[in-house]
Formats: C-alpha cells, structure tokens, sequence
C-alpha cells in the first residue's frame, strides 16, 4: 500500500485500455484470481468473469470515443483496504458525465481481493 494513487490510476487506466491482451494483463497484475468485483447491477468473479465485465464497460463507454475515465488523485486506505474516487469525462470537452468511487480490499500480497463500485 505505498502509492495509493498510482494504484488507483492504473486501476482506472485498465477500464480505458482499447488492448484485450495489455487488459488481460492488468488484471493479472492488479486482481488476485478468486477475486471479485461488486456494482449495483453486476458481480463478477475471477479473471475470465473481470475480463468480460471490462471488456464490456470499454466497449459502452470508452471505445465509441466520446467517454473516458480518470481516477481523482484522493486514494487513501488503511489496513489493506483502499478507496479513491473516478470520473467518466466526455473526451473532447473534459467535462464530467458521471462520477463514482470505488472501496477495495486487498490480500497479503498486495492484489485486489474485492472491489466494490459505486456510481454517484
């Protein structure tokens, strides 16, 4: 838990990666195996299961070209537990359409055991 912040811009910059394979690869780097990853309509479980979940959230948002995400640089956490607030923006004007936060939970080694996501 040493750079908060940077954890969460990688963590953002996967969902706005257009790459499957550098996706892929995130998720290995930042998601223990078994994790899993809460929003108000969707649960997921494990790396195939996070794969198609942001596959998905880049193929809505991110890839039509109008959106993308930015994490906000207030990550703080404590006993391996991690918030930090995102926003999706509209790409050409940098304005903010949508904005939200996510808590995290990490293992002992550092990788996200659960992510739960709220949207604003």
């Amino acid at each position: 838990m040493s750079d908060l912040n940077d954890l969460a811009r990688r963590y953002i910059a996967m969902w706005n990666e257009p790459d499957a394979e550098l996706r892929r690869k995130a998720i290995t780097e930042l998601f223990a195996p078994d994790a899993a990853h809460y929003t108000p309509s969707h649960e997921v479980h494990g790396h195939t299961e996070l794969e198609e979940r942001i596959a998905t959230a880049y193929e809505q948002w991110v890839k039509p070209g109008i959106h993308v995400f930015r994490a906000v640089p207030n990550a703080n956490g404590h006993h391996n537990a991690v918030r930090f607030n995102w926003e999706m923006v509209i790409r050409a004007s940098g304005a903010v359409d949508s904005v939200g936060f996510d808590f995290i939970v990490l293992n002992g080694e550092g990788l996200i055991k659960s992510d739960h996501q709220f949207i604003d």
